[in-house]
């Protein structure tokens, strides 16, 4: 019977010689250091001290390029430009989401018919656009709502009540029909400064 435990075994070994070792970095990319070269990441303070400029720049740095000042500048302008958009694009499309950007959508599409629904309980602050060359004001007046639709092209049919539990209360039931004549000059608020309510 044989005796496992007596017997001890050196772990196997990954690579043979050294020489496998080396042809395997080589493969893989990884060049050995010449002389007077330090190994990578072995830190030579001497070299590292005398030319700070040769100095190795670690993780993603090292692969840009660096930058003189003009470039800087240039890409912190097209950064805030980039961001002036972004924000210009949002208030747009939150714009879109009231009751006079949906009635503007609307009346371009070419809709004979226009129907909104507007909760009176607790209206939360809305933009609503000012004629052009006047700047876009923010309210909670539902009649001030209600205009804003007419003066996008839309006449007021009919308008009725509805108490709704799931929607907090009172729900203001609103049909429109496309007019022409009513249709006023509006600005585009998200350009447009903002005038207090």
């Amino acid at each position: 019977m044989l005796d496992l435990g007596a017997r001890k075994t050196a772990p196997a070994a990954r690579f043979s010689c050294v020489s496998a070792v080396s042809e395997h970095r080589q493969l893989l990319g990884f060049r050995s250091p010449q002389a007077g070269e330090s190994a990578p990441g072995a830190t030579n303070e001497a070299a590292s001290a005398s030319h700070p400029e040769e100095r190795p720049r670690r993780g993603l740095a090292s692969l840009l390029p660096t930058l003189d000042r003009a470039a800087r500048e240039e890409r912190a302008e097209e950064k805030e430009r980039r961001r002036e958009a972004d924000s210009l694009e949002a208030a747009m499309l939150a714009f879109y989401e009231t009751p006079a950007g949906k009635a503007r959508l609307a009346y371009r599409r070419g809709h004979r018919l226009f129907q909104y629904e507007l909760e009176i309980g607790e209206l939360p602050p809305t933009i609503v656009p000012g004629p052009a060359g006047s700047p876009a004001r923010l309210t909670t007046d539902p009649v001030d709502i209600l205009n804003s639709v007419t003066v996008e092209g839309w006449k007021l049919v009919t308008g009725k009540f509805i108490q709704s539990e799931l929607r907090g209360g009172a729900v203001g039931v609103y049909l429109f029909k496309r007019s022409q004549k009513r249709r006023l000059a509006m600005n585009e608020p998200w350009r447009a400064p903002r005038a207090s309510s």
